[in-house]
């Protein structure tokens, strides 16, 4: 049994635990390896000491929780817009798409249509949601309503949750031309990558399972097939490459070189070509984007659409009284589509 002391506040009490923890040696290969393992099994018990407290900081506790119900409040409200927003973006998407269809007799195209989804609207979504169930467990845990053993589940919740709304901040430096190059090149390169990943994970599979037929029984890092992806991802960064080659002795004969083989092979084949190439893919976004905001692009048929309606946000077209002048289906319907132009980083 253990009791866990705390900072001893009104926020912090004493836990109680009980631990089982059991060792395990495994010499089933009977190869002159030993493998210890230990498994620790815990189960919060209720304390059954008298705790005396002076509670002395109620103040304390009352603004921690108002903070916890004040982060849930602001991220509801910013989740209900987003959808909102998102909601309204697929209802212009499908009038967008009928508007085509009956008057110019044209079919969008998948990148027309992706222009209709915000996907910073999506990631901030996403992490409201996070946060807010990450604020709700951080309420019952500070009123031990939940036990301890929740603690990891909270953590990991506010910590994703905390990071997406890190990289949302870079939406907004996408309205700037000098710093949104991060973000333009990630975006371009985005689907190149995917494809790149693919042929690499194939190939990276391959080795893995190799690895882990072949050396599994001889060598400790490729004792599973775990173990095996993660030391080969190891050694494609650099890292603890002497270790892996000197654990094999020379009496193993046909497995030692067969390592030596199996290894340089690797080695040579991601560090000096796959990521080579990987980089490549990426400089090549970059170039690509380097030229674009030089010489333009190409515009698609939703940007020309958008490009002939020509009123400002301030104009006289936006009325919807009687007086407003008589505007044509093909003005209105471009309407819609000026705050596309607002974007800064879906120009490209």
């Amino acid at each position: 049994k253990t009791v866990y002391l705390k900072s001893l506040n009104k926020f912090d009490l004493p836990d109680c635990y009980r631990y089982n923890i059991t060792i395990h040696y495994d010499n089933e290969a009977h190869d002159g390896q030993l493998l210890i393992t230990l498994d620790v099994h815990s189960k919060k018990l209720v304390c059954t000491t008298n705790v005396v407290y002076s509670d002395s900081n109620k103040i304390a506790y009352a603004c921690l929780q108002a903070v916890n119900v004040i982060v849930i409040l602001i991220c509801s409200a910013s989740l209900l817009l987003c959808v909102r927003s998102l909601i309204r973006a697929q209802t212009l998407r499908r009038r967008t798409v009928k508007f085509f269809a009956t008057y110019y007799n044209k079919k969008l195209t998948l990148s027309d249509e992706m222009e209709f989804v915000d996907f910073w609207y999506v990631m901030i979504a996403i992490n409201d949601v996070l946060i807010i169930l990450g604020s709700c467990f951080k309420i019952q845990l500070e009123q031990r309503v939940l036990d301890g053993q929740q603690y990891n589940l909270c953590s990991a919740l506010l910590g994703t949750g905390n990071l997406l709304v890190w990289a949302g901040v870079l939406r907004y430096l996408g309205f700037f031309k000098k710093y949104n190059i991060l973000i333009l090149t990630m975006r371009r390169a985005f689907p190149n990558i995917l494809r790149f990943l693919l042929c690499a994970l194939l190939l990276y599979c391959g080795f893995c399972f190799c690895g882990w037929v072949v050396l599994g029984p001889h060598h400790i890092k490729f004792r599973s097939l775990s173990m095996t992806s993660e030391c080969l991802f190891a050694l494609m960064n650099g890292d603890d490459m002497f270790a892996t080659f000197a654990i094999l002795s020379e009496r193993d004969g046909i497995i030692w070189w067969f390592c030596r083989f199996y290894l340089y092979l690797f080695l040579i084949l991601f560090i000096y070509c796959v990521l080579s190439l990987f980089l490549s893919v990426i400089m090549d976004s970059y170039e690509t984007i380097r030229e674009i905001h030089e010489h333009g692009v190409q515009p698609g048929e939703l940007q020309k659409f958008i490009a002939e309606c020509s009123d400002t946000a301030t104009s006289t077209a936006y009325l919807e009284d009687d007086q407003s002048p008589k505007r044509s289906k093909t003005s209105i319907v471009a309407d819609c589509f000026s705050c596309f132009r607002r974007r800064g980083y879906t120009a490209i």
